[in-house]
């Protein structure tokens, strides 16, 4: 079977096991992870900076056979992030909304100090990061903590930050934390042309980030603003305010319409702000429109 650079890593490593050597090679150490796996071969080559040809030539060129015994153990666990030691790894436990139960702190500190990790990280995502844990160690934290991993690498919706809103804060003008909830639950791990952020604040303060995620809402004493096309990165991009002051009923609707105009339209690994670059913002405002009434 010769293999393309349109084929997820996990069809071809499926097709082919013994295939994960040739990639561990070129410093593709992410095999194990339930995220990228999900990648095409394109992609890696392009997180890896490598060249796309030369990733596709190895595989191809791989004799039929099983995994290594060696390879399987250099493969990511699932659920791990690869550390700068290229040894130990990190897991993120999915916390929705940021909000956190006294349980679900003593069961990150029991298996943080069972398991001798190296630093317990609060992430710039509401994540709570466990840092620097063995490899062989991270399926049994992922059983001891019944919980789920937190979207922090791949194509698809990351973590989505929530504020207090007006449940806690004094500046708040609308509620978050239940539609936080909400967007998380329907958002969450979805697969989507790029990574996706999504950021809810509940005033103009805009501690979440709202103004300069893929999709971000804003609160105002009238509703909420409905933010497109932030980013960060290398090439930062301040987002569009695409429609104001939406009531909640009408928010999630938006929002769907928002990301279906992006699945549709977008080219492979592309954000939804340069998707507007490309082609302009007033038909994903007229087709986020149509979902108010």
């Amino acid at each position: 079977m010769r293999f393309t650079l349109d084929m997820k890593l996990k069809d071809i490593m499926s097709s082919n096991p013994k295939t994960a050597e040739a990639m561990q090679e070129l410093g593709l150490h992410c095999l194990g992870c339930a995220f990228s796996v999900n990648e095409t071969l394109a992609n890696a080559a392009q997180m890896h900076n490598l060249d796309p040809n030369v990733l596709l030539a190895k595989v191809n060129s791989v004799e039929q056979g099983e995994m290594s015994a060696e390879a399987a153990a250099k493969a990511q666990p699932a659920g791990g992030i690869l550390q700068m030691d290229k040894k130990t790894y990190s897991i993120a436990p999915h916390i929705p909304a940021g909000v956190a139960t006294p349980e679900i702190l003593r069961k990150i500190a029991d298996v943080s100090e069972k398991y001798h990790a190296q630093a317990i990280k609060v992430t710039s995502a509401q994540r709570i990061a466990i840092v620097g844990l063995k490899p062989e160690d991270v399926p049994k934290i992922w059983d001891e903590l019944g919980m789920d991993p937190g979207h922090a690498v791949g194509l698809c919706v990351r973590s989505v930050k929530v504020c207090p809103g007006d449940t806690f804060c004094k500046r708040g003008l609308q509620e978050t934390l239940s539609l936080g909830v909400e967007i998380d639950k329907r958002y969450h791990g979805m697969q989507l042309p790029s990574k996706f952020k999504i950021g809810v604040a509940g005033c103009p303060n805009k501690c979440t980030d709202s103004a300069s995620v893929d999709l971000g809402l804003m609160g105002t004493s009238k509703g909420y603003h409905l933010y497109v096309g932030g980013n960060g990165g290398v090439k930062p991009r301040p987002g569009n305010i695409l429609l104001e002051n939406l009531q909640r009923e009408q928010v999630l609707s938006v929002m769907d319409a928002v990301i279906s105009y992006y699945k549709e339209n977008a080219k492979p690994q592309e954000r939804i702000g340069r998707l507007i670059d490309r082609i302009g913002i007033d038909g994903l405002r007229e087709f986020a429109e149509q979902t108010k009434h």
